[in-house]
């Protein structure tokens, strides 16, 4: 019973959704393959509109093909 739960567990996804401002907060792995992707630093503050809609596009896609 105890190996069903941890397996339960382990395939709840990895990340959290906000439904109120409708944003996905992703693994830090996912999100710093989307920087490099999109040609920005990781965890930086300085990209333009459209490399932040690249960005958003990119985290949405790739927690959707980990889901």
């Amino acid at each position: 019973m105890i190996s069903l739960l941890a397996f339960t567990f382990l395939q709840l996804p990895s990340y959290q959704y906000n439904m109120k401002q409708n944003t996905i907060h992703a693994p830090e792995s996912v999100s710093r393959y989307c920087a490099k992707a999109v040609g920005i630093p990781y965890a930086s503050d300085n990209f333009s509109d459209r490399e932040w809609e690249q960005f958003k596009s990119c985290t949405y896609d790739q927690m959707r093909e980990t889901k």
